[in-house]
């Protein structure tokens, strides 16, 4: 039997970045979560569309989206600074 320590090894380093983007979507879940239930009283809703590696997209529906309070950037910022916020 031939052992190919190359795609082993991919393997690891592909389940771990699966671990790890699991990990960023659970924690992108839980911000919306606690979001949305203060962005509700403004008739607004924010949303996940995407994560690309760092890259975490929100679209934000309702009055909040022309919103220049900056709340969904400042939440993100303080529970997951290492993210690229963006908002659709």
């Amino acid at each position: 039997m031939f052992f190919n320590y190359n795609n082993y090894k991919f393997r690891l380093i592909s389940k771990s970045l699966s671990i790890k983007m699991r990990e960023i979507e659970k924690k992108v879940h839980e911000v919306l979560h606690n979001l949305n239930w203060l962005l509700e009283s403004h008739n607004s809703f924010a949303e996940l569309i995407a994560i690309k590696g760092k890259k975490v997209i929100i679209r934000c529906t309702g009055f909040c989206a022309e919103c220049e309070s900056r709340c969904i950037q400042i939440a993100f910022n303080e529970r997951m600074p290492e993210v690229n916020l963006v908002l659709q």
